[in-house]
């Protein structure tokens, strides 16, 4: 497997400990919601004729991915606070 870069703007992320959290070694394609979804739900907010540039369309894309896994990463460490 490809290893995603673990710079700040690059994923990976790490844990209280200091651990490397799984996500650094997930392949970029399987991280990132698709690139179809993102831009069909982006054209029904605009007109017919509106265009969105490639760029918009990944950056949406990386954008999305990354909230859905920080709401991921707060849900877990609520839950693990919970629990313990």
């Amino acid at each position: 497997m490809a290893e995603v870069p673990t710079s700040p703007n690059g994923g990976g992320s790490y844990d209280e400990s200091g651990d490397q959290s799984p996500r650094s070694n997930v392949r970029e394609q399987d991280r990132f919601l698709p690139i179809a979804n993102i831009s069909r739900i982006m054209k029904k907010a605009l007109p017919a004729n509106g265009k969105i540039a490639k760029d918009a369309k990944e950056t949406v894309q990386e954008c999305v991915s990354e909230f859905i896994s920080f709401i991921t990463s707060e849900q877990l460490h609520i839950d693990r606070t919970l629990c313990s």
